[in-house]
């Protein structure tokens, strides 16, 4: 008898102390993970900072130069800052509608400084309502950068903590962490609304944005339906669950705003956006970290157009890309009839690692997009050659709809060609002859602009 209890005794003390140990490295791993959360967060807030900084300075070092060649890279400095912080605002585990106004800021910030590239490329001079505006910009930039530092202050003295935010709503404690963060950022909102409106022409001019959009004609779709779609983007056998995460009825496309838990990964969900009208796939974000580059531009393209026609946006093709941090930054615009159709453009983001599409923004396309009727050219790619000048090697010609600042459409011919070994494309109108517009092709570090 003493024997048998003996050995229970022995078992019983090595399952509790087999439990124990077994909880208690669960505990480490866990803390151990919410540290490398809480990291990545700050990592990415201080890197959103910096980049705020850096527009703030470059938009006021602007003000004062007279050098258009400093003045190209000021700006092009401000684009480049621009954008990425944007992604590292998105990836913050923040309300969407809470930071919607902030990231409207940064991205018109960085697509009015685009313009005055052009403006500037085109060996024209700044307005004076050009200046003004840079004025009001560095104010609100400077408004900006201190609401960020006081958020990282706060952060730092540990009265916020990332990785409770990321788990809100389990609590009372999480959502009132939450809420701080959120209110932070929409009291920077109401004072960004009070920036001006950034008038500009180009590849992601608002122009497009103000007219109505015409997927809201197509039939409404449901949560459950919506949910499908995006399961079957990013792919059914990687999804472990899904979620709404904002409300986006009152934006100019509504859409299901949901936030999709990947299996087996440590990290930030995906976020991505079906619209209620039809359910197209209009945005969509992977803040997954990219590794070394394994693939090329090319092949990116190609996938590309692949995940393209498998969502809907078929007769697509590539116009131009960028890399940044071994992303790849692609625009695809439409093709009716052979006619590239500007307007109706998507721009995606693939990771040049594995070729994961880790980002997408539809809503130009989802806007604009429609079938056209277009009319035969009234004059001939010859005759309107003799509207470009003969300075200009012309090495292509094709037929375009280029959007205008009126809002109207206008069909051209594109003619590509080189100057003194610079590129350049103009667009001739291909109903009267008239020159509507030239575009100068950079060639950077990361890629062709056009300016």
């Amino acid at each position: 008898m003493f024997n048998k209890r003996s050995f229970l005794a022995i078992v019983v003390s090595i399952i509790v102390v087999g439990t124990s140990t077994y909880s208690f490295l669960l505990y480490l791993d866990r803390k151990e993970f919410r540290n490398y959360l809480q990291g990545q967060y700050q990592k990415n807030l201080y890197e959103l900072i910096s980049n705020v900084e850096g527009i703030q300075v470059s938009l006021s070092k602007s003000r004062v130069t007279s050098s258009p060649k400093q003045a190209l890279i000021l700006f092009s400095d401000i684009w480049r800052q621009a954008s990425i912080a944007q992604d590292k605002l998105n990836s913050l585990p923040i309300n969407h509608s809470a930071i919607a106004q902030t990231t409207k800021f940064l991205t018109q910030v960085g697509d009015f400084c685009f313009a005055l590239l052009k403006t500037i490329n085109s060996g024209q001079s700044l307005s004076e309502a050009d200046m003004n505006t840079v004025d009001k910009l560095t104010d609100f930039a400077g408004y900006l950068n201190n609401e960020l530092h006081q958020l990282e202050r706060e952060i730092s003295e540990g009265n916020i903590d990332w990785t409770e935010i990321k788990d809100a709503g389990s609590s009372m404690f999480r959502r009132n962490l939450a809420e701080t963060v959120d209110m932070k950022f929409e009291r920077i909102a109401k004072e960004l609304q009070e920036y001006p409106t950034l008038i500009y022409d180009g590849p992601f001019s608002e122009n497009v944005l103000n007219i109505k959009p015409r997927v809201l004609k197509e039939k409404e779709v449901s949560l459950e339906e919506a949910k499908r779609i995006a399961k079957k983007i990013i792919g059914e056998d990687r999804v472990e669950s899904i979620s709404v995460y904002s409300d986006k009825t009152s934006d100019k496309v509504p859409a299901y705003a949901l936030s999709v838990k990947v299996k087996g990964r440590r990290g930030d969900d995906i976020n991505i956006d079906i619209s209620k009208n039809g359910g197209n796939l209009i945005y969509m974000l992977d803040p997954r970290e990219v590794g070394k580059q394994r693939i090329k531009i090319e092949k990116a393209v190609k996938i590309g157009l692949k995940f393209l026609e498998d969502n809907g946006y078929e007769s697509m093709i590539p116009t131009y890309s960028l890399k940044y941090d071994n992303v790849a930054v692609i625009n695809y615009v439409y093709v009716q009839d052979k006619v590239l159709v500007y307007p109706d453009q998507v721009k995606l983001k693939i990771a040049l690692d594995n070729g994961d599409i880790v980002g997408i923004e539809a809503q130009h396309y989802l806007i604009a997009h429609t079938k056209r009727n277009i009319p035969k050219p009234r004059i001939t790619a010859s005759e309107a050659r003799q509207n470009v000048s003969q300075k200009l090697d012309i090495k292509n010609v094709r037929l375009t709809i280029i959007p205008m600042e009126s809002l109207k459409e206008v069909f051209c011919y594109e003619f590509y060609g080189t100057y003194k070994g610079e590129k350049y494309l103009v667009y001739i109108n291909a109903q009267d002859g008239t020159e509507e517009r030239i575009l100068k092709i950079i060639d950077t570090p990361n890629g062709e602009l056009t300016m």
